[in-house]
């Protein structure tokens, strides 16, 4: 799970694509990205890990992006039943907000520490047969789906795993 010093398990849905403002005004003929996320944990030796969050929106010339980053200690463990688990514990978190130019920034509270960023996840590392060039990390946030349960698969949607990846290590 630990990577090196500029490598982090990272999923996206990030475009590259751009849109045409084809509205008469100050922005006619710009273009804008039509938004997305990044998401990124990044695992360090003494149990601990950074985790970053960047979403982006635009609509109707609005573009409104957030920023979270946290740190803090992870614990690596398995559950009753002896699937794999991860837990973080953030000391600290980072947010800014740009709302259409008008950014805002501030540091987590102690309570927000506690109930938004203090998690459980069950993981477990997948290899696709169709990509080599990749290492791949399925999480599931065990916090916000307290019912979800490997060993009953109806209790698990496709849309609660996440599936991260690295460039394959050089064995």
């Amino acid at each position: 799970m630990i990577t090196d010093d500029t490598t982090y398990w990272t999923v996206t849905t990030l475009s590259n694509m751009q849109y045409l403002n084809t509205t008469p005004g100050a922005y006619y003929n710009t273009t804008r990205s039509g938004g997305g996320m990044i998401v990124k944990f990044k695992f360090l030796p003494g149990d601990k890990y950074k985790f970053m969050l960047f979403v982006q929106a635009t609509t109707y010339n609005i573009t409104n992006e957030s920023w979270t980053e946290a740190e803090g200690t992870v614990e690596f463990s398995k559950n009753e039943k002896g699937h794999t688990i991860f837990k973080t514990k953030p000391s600290k978190c980072f947010y800014r907000m740009n709302q259409n130019g008008k950014i805002t920034e501030r540091y987590a509270t102690k309570e927000e520490l506690a109930t938004k960023h203090t998690t459980t996840y069950l993981w477990d590392k997948w290899t696709n047969p169709t990509d080599e060039k990749n290492e791949y990390l399925l999480i599931l946030d065990l916090t916000a789906n307290p019912g979800a349960d490997v060993d009953k698969p109806e209790t698990i949607k496709p849309d609660m795993v996440s599936k991260f990846l690295i460039p394959a290590r050089k064995k």
